[in-house]
């Protein structure tokens, strides 16, 4: 599967072994930029938005515990604190300096608790720039059922439903799609709900952020993890010089659904 020139790399972190993927990762000289997927996806969610990012950065796209060719962690290690800190442990396995950091979904949870610094044991790593895309801000409205019917499923069945069911989507989002699906497990999407739940509602922490920060939701009447009132609130708490954007006609994967305009509000931020 093509993965538009990605390098494929596993490192021990202090939780396990995990995977990821990087574009443009020799060109020391980029500023770096780490990316977090959503529940029952992996690294291969950004095949698109990598190579987008790699004249700017080098990119890195982690594979979130439990998911793709990371370690399949054991119950009670799924907390947004313990996924915050594997990004983490990434940053400074890779001496990745005042990276951008990207969320998507579960991975903009996780990005929110890592830039806010909440629960952590260390100090918050300094970040240039937070971007949160759609992020899951209180897993406690989530239905882990949902999420878990297609894991495990045949590719074909698969590829033609994700196909029908995905305007925007190209092959290579479809094919990561499925890849990640038999790669994740059941157990790992349920203790993701159950422990990330317990965080409860995550837009308070929006006010902790110091980094600028772009908030990105989908098109309300396709599906967000940001009703109205959320989106409201989430304005007012943002920090200073950051911004918010609704993507007209993208549904929750705004990346793959409307692509070019994730791509065109990331580019007007981060100029």
């Amino acid at each position: 599967m093509g993965t538009l020139d990605a390098t494929s790399h596993m490192i021990d972190l202090p939780t396990g072994r995990f995977h990821y993927l990087s574009w443009g990762a020799g060109r020391t000289e980029l500023p770096a930029a780490l990316l977090l997927h959503g529940i029952t996806s992996s690294a291969l969610s950004w095949v698109r938005v990598g190579p987008s990012l790699a004249d700017r950065y080098r990119v890195y796209a982690l594979d979130m515990r439990g998911h793709g060719d990371s370690v399949k962690s054991a119950p009670g290690t799924y907390s947004l604190r313990q996924t915050a800190d594997d990004a983490l442990a990434l940053i400074e396995a890779l001496n990745l300096q005042h990276p951008l950091l990207i969320g998507h979904s579960w991975g903009g949870a996780t990005a929110l608790v890592l830039a806010s610094g909440a629960g952590a044991q260390a100090p918050v790593p300094a970040l240039a720039d937070v971007i949160l895309e759609d992020p899951a801000c209180n897993f406690r409205l989530g239905h882990p059922d949902y999420y878990t019917r297609d894991i495990g499923r045949p590719a074909d069945e698969l590829r033609v439903e994700i196909a029908a069911t995905s305007p925007g989507w190209t092959e290579a989002d479809i094919e990561g799609k499925i890849d990640a699906l038999q790669k994740v497990t059941r157990e790992a999407v349920f203790n993701v709900f159950a422990e990330a739940g317990q965080q409860g509602d995550l837009l308070p922490l929006l006010a902790d952020i110091t980094a600028r920060t772009l908030l990105m939701r989908a098109d309300a009447a396709l599906g967000t993890t940001l009703n109205d009132a959320a989106w409201a609130r989430a304005k007012q708490l943002l920090p200073a010089q950051s911004c918010a954007v609704q993507i007209d006609g993208a549904t929750h994967n705004i990346h793959r659904s409307k692509f070019d305009e994730f791509m065109q509000a990331v580019n007007d931020f981060l100029r």
